[in-house]
């Protein structure tokens, strides 16, 4: 468990340093933003679709050792398991369903989902807003999702299983906008 509470601390103080560090430029005082925005892959009326959802409650100011005074969220309870993935360049991961409720976190790479009953999609470049929720198991959509890696880089991503799905509000189906992201 020591290391999934790593792995998501370093997300949660690497997007709050990137948030503080545009505010930075701006003036002397820290701002952090209010909450998480997160493409997620969810389903309705068992079929998969894509919304933008704001975590809750929202960021409040880490009391840590090492990152006390920045920006942290809690991402949800997570199990026991964590996977580090390696995918080669120009891979076509097929139609799938998430294996189980689950952050997935790219680093790097770029993965682009597409739905089998629907035009929308998601282009997902690793990084700093490379995190997405993938809830769309085959308990809840019959036809899951289309994931392809289309570059010539590899990507790397970690799957985070969570126990429960994070408190979140809708903001609107489909992707986040770039602009809507950290």
């Amino acid at each position: 468990m020591p290391l999934l509470h790593t792995l998501l601390t370093t997300f949660l103080a690497a997007a709050a340093a990137a948030a503080s560090t545009t505010a930075l430029a701006a003036s002397t005082t820290t701002t952090f933003p209010s909450t998480l925005n997160i493409t997620t892959l969810t389903a309705h009326n068992n079929q998969s679709v894509l919304e933008c959802w704001a975590l809750d409650p929202g960021y409040s100011t880490s009391t840590q050792a090492g990152v006390s005074g920045t920006a942290m969220l809690n991402l949800g309870s997570v199990t026991n398991n964590a996977t580090n993935l390696l995918i080669p360049g120009e891979y076509d991961g097929g139609r799938h369903n998430a294996p189980t409720n689950q952050w997935v976190i790219f680093l790097s790479g770029v993965a682009h989902i597409t739905l089998p009953n629907s035009t929308d999609d998601a282009w997902i470049v690793g990084g700093k807003n490379g995190a997405i929720l993938a809830l769309d198991t085959a308990e809840v959509s019959a036809l899951g999702h289309y994931t392809t890696y289309p570059t010539e880089e590899s990507t790397v991503a970690l799957e985070i299983a969570l126990k429960e799905i994070p408190g979140h509000r809708v903001l609107h189906s489909g992707a986040c906008g770039e602009g809507e992201l950290l």
